[in-house]
């Protein structure tokens, strides 16, 4: 089973200019609003993809992450916790493709809240599960939560998936995850390096596999994606599609990886499948995910190289 964490969940209100004007009025071109985070997002993808999977994590008041989640058939179960759920704001500019976020912190949780949810998931999981711990951490929360889970979860025989940046990352990787996934500026910043050429990429990954990280999913934006090991490291371009939005492409590169692991694919042919879903995220406006039919339209055309 696939079981994704959604700590910090949020209401994604993504809006859509031409290009944006501080000294004007902007007339919004697209306006949709969604209830998402890094962890139900990925949820849904490997959903979507056909995965076995299980949303776990936190839901506020009404719970708008149940009803989002029911109403799109995605198993869940949640811990409630007090307070309206946080709204980030996403502003693309149609002209340039860049992209403004701004996120609401969300409310403070307290420390039995946190530690339910926990015991929740650790009662949850078993041997053998992909569990994908995934997005920034809640108002309240320690930030070497994720280090701590990643050990928990090893200890109950689970791989972890950790994709999150900065202190929490930085703790994490201390637990040795399964996999991680940052995307360039992330890794970059991880590393304190600025050399983003290929050869300085996979020295960098093999230093982590060194400390006991199994697997790095590198995500390089529009170029593509790269997946390493101590043993091998593979190299997966983007397809080419008409780009209406990137929110959520790593998401989906997780959740389309995740999948492909837990079927025990070749890693090739795990890191095509994921690059697909990718791809197929970013032909869609706004936070909108993958659809199967178009990521598996575009899998033929995908091929990963042995770097």
């Amino acid at each position: 089973m696939i079981i994704s964490l959604s700590l910090n969940p949020c209401i994604d209100k993504s809006l859509q200019i031409k290009r944006l004007d501080l000294d004007h009025p902007n007339r919004v071109t697209l306006n949709r609003t969604d209830v998402g985070g890094k962890g139900v997002n990925v949820a849904r993808v490997a959903h979507t993809l056909g995965g076995d999977v299980l949303l776990m994590g936190f839901d506020y008041d009404g719970q708008p992450v149940h009803h989002a989640m029911e109403k799109e058939g995605v198993p869940c179960r949640l811990t409630q916790a007090e307070g309206a759920l946080r709204v980030n704001l996403k502003i693309r500019e149609e002209d340039t493709g860049r992209t403004v976020e701004i996120n609401e912190k969300g409310v403070l949780l307290p420390e039995n809240t946190l530690l339910d949810m926990e015991n929740m998931l650790l009662d949850t999981c078993k041997p053998g599960d992909f569990v994908s711990l995934s997005g920034s951490l809640p108002n309240g929360a320690a930030k070497g939560m994720y280090a701590s889970l990643t050990q928990k979860l090893k200890e109950k025989g689970c791989f972890t998936a950790v994709d999150c940046d900065g202190e929490a990352l930085q703790l994490a990787l201390e637990s040795a995850p399964s996999l991680i996934k940052p995307n360039l500026p992330e890794f970059l910043a991880l590393t304190g390096t600025k050399d983003a050429s290929r050869p300085a990429l996979l020295a960098l990954c093999r230093e982590y596999h060194k400390k006991g990280v199994a697997m790095i999913c590198l995500s390089l934006g529009s170029e593509g994606a790269l997946l390493s090991t101590e043993e091998e490291a593979w190299f997966c371009p983007t397809a080419d599609v008409q780009v209406l939005g990137t929110q959520g492409a790593g998401d989906s590169l997780l959740g389309g990886l995740l999948c492909a692991l837990s079927r025990k694919m070749p890693l090739p042919d795990a890191l095509a499948f994921a690059s697909a879903a990718a791809s197929a995220s970013v032909m869609r406006p706004g936070t909108l995910l993958c659809k199967k039919e178009d990521a598996l339209s575009l899998l033929p055309g995908l091929q990963a190289v042995r770097l």
